[in-house]
């Protein structure tokens, strides 16, 4: 059966040398054991990973790489695996050998010292293909079938083809089959990495040519105005273009939240729930450096590069505040920008991981969570100003209902519509975009980041 035009697997990093896989797999088959059980108290599947490969410093760099590809293989086609090997016990590194002859797309011969020899791994190639085979089936005959009249049968082989869980298909912002399986898969397809030149350093051009000046092939994004995406693999963040804060590694779904925010030079910026500082190196470099941008995060750990990486920018305008009493005294602020703690399911793409970090019941917390920082959020925005709430969800319960609860307990505030400023440009065929709040699909055409919520309120003078 022909693929569908969404459909990707197979199609790797391009030919490693494959001597050593099956050592490096198995002595790494500590992460199938993490993923299969959906381990939800350890580091994100990325960091665990840099931790490893920290503690194994004699790994030379096609070793990281064919770890690297199983576990996240593994991670992106878990359900799907799991039903393809269902005698296989966790932790053998059975599910990662697997999980790398697929997403390397080789012929089990190719690869020296497999278990049981290359008969027993090309049937298991064979039931994954079969496993995606009835998996495409259903997504094709249901296309139009609104998700609220999906059988239980149907959900489960769609969300083994995807490797979500089944709920997502009842709670998630789509209407029918067609449209999950639409973002779904582009979810499933790995992430370019994405940079974004600094708006007080230059323009983009000038960061595109000095990388490709580096022999590093790189293209612009086409919609956020500062994006620049990397072709292929190659050490970016070794290069002085890097070292030197002309450009900073971002999604382009974060650099269009800030792009959104539309700063302006000498305003008073709050950053609310900061994370390691992304956002707000963007807001103050879109600033030109003037005014004041303030980062705060209430786990301050994760503040600890920020003012490292604004100083290498050369940005003198941030200032990293950890005391929430000090933040309320700073204020009020001409904008607030509330990055919310999320389910973070739309960031699927580079973090194949949460898929299972967050059960069904989590949400509740979550949007708890959210409400919270939301109602505090409220107080420090100047009258007639800015609130502006993004997640990196897919879910309605955290976006568009979260906000309408908000609104409901807080009429001092009202949707504030983008307008039709040039910046905003790219964004203007997102339904809702115009009246102040929508949601911007993965799948959406020309971008290239995660699916984000986004709702910009103002706050009546």
């Amino acid at each position: 059966m022909t693929a569908p035009d969404w459909a990707w697997w197979g199609e790797g990093p391009g030919p490693v040398p494959l001597a050593h896989a099956v050592r490096v797999i198995q002595q790494g088959a500590r992460f199938e054991e993490a993923v299969l059980a959906g381990d939800r108290t350890g580091p994100p599947l990325d960091r665990a990973l840099q931790a490893y490969q920290r503690e194994h410093r004699a790994m030379g760099r096609n070793d990281r790489l064919l770890l690297g590809a199983a576990v996240f293989g593994l991670a992106r086609n878990r359900d799907a695996i799991r039903r393809a090997l269902p005698g296989a016990e966790p932790g053998r590194g059975s599910h990662l050998l697997l999980a790398l002859l697929d997403g390397l797309a080789v012929e089990p011969e190719r690869v020296p010292g497999l278990p049981g020899g290359p008969e027993p791994w090309r049937r298991a190639a064979q039931a994954l293909a079969d496993v995606r085979a009835e998996g495409v089936r259903v997504a094709q005959r249901t296309r139009s079938t609104p998700l609220n009249a999906l059988s239980a049968s149907a959900r489960s082989n769609l969300a083994a083809l995807f490797s979500v869980p089944d709920w997502w298909f009842e709670n998630g912002p789509w209407d029918t089959v067609g449209q999950a399986t639409e973002e779904l898969a582009r979810l499933k397809r790995p992430q370019q990495l994405c940079l974004r030149a600094q708006a007080h350093r230059g323009n983009r051009e000038s960061a595109v040519a000095a990388l490709s000046a580096l022999g590093i092939p790189v293209r612009s994004t086409l919609r956020s105005p500062w994006g620049v995406l990397v072709e292929g693999r190659h050490n970016v963040l070794g290069t002085d273009v890097v070292r030197r804060g002309v450009v900073e590694v971002q999604d382009e779904g974060s650099q269009l939240v800030a792009c959104l925010c539309d700063p302006r030079p000498n305003e008073r910026i709050l950053d609310l729930c900061a994370g390691g500082g992304g956002k707000t190196l963007a807001l103050a470099s879109m600033m030109g450096g003037r005014g004041l941008v303030i980062a705060h995060d209430a786990a301050t750990a994760r503040l600890a590069d920020t003012r490292l990486r604004a100083r290498r920018a050369g940005l003198g305008n941030v200032r990293v505040v950890a005391g929430a009493d000090e933040v309320e005294r700073l204020g009020p602020y001409d904008l607030v920008l509330v990055d919310a703690p999320c389910s973070s399911s739309g960031t699927l793409r580079r973090n194949p991981d949460v898929a299972w970090r967050w059960p069904r019941d989590s949400v509740v917390q979550l949007t708890d969570t959210q409400a919270r920082i939301l109602d505090h959020a409220a107080g420090l925005v100047a009258p007639g100003k800015t609130l502006v709430y993004v997640t990196c969800s897919l879910l309605p319960a955290e976006n568009g209902r979260q906000i309408e609860a908000f609104l409901g307990r807080h009429p001092e505030f009202d949707f504030f519509p983008l307008g039709d400023r040039r910046s905003h440009g790219p964004l203007l065929d997102v339904s809702g975009a115009d009246r102040g709040a929508f949601r911007l699909p993965a799948d959406l055409a020309r971008y290239s980041g995660d699916a984000f919520f986004l709702a910009r309120l103002r706050r009546r003078r």
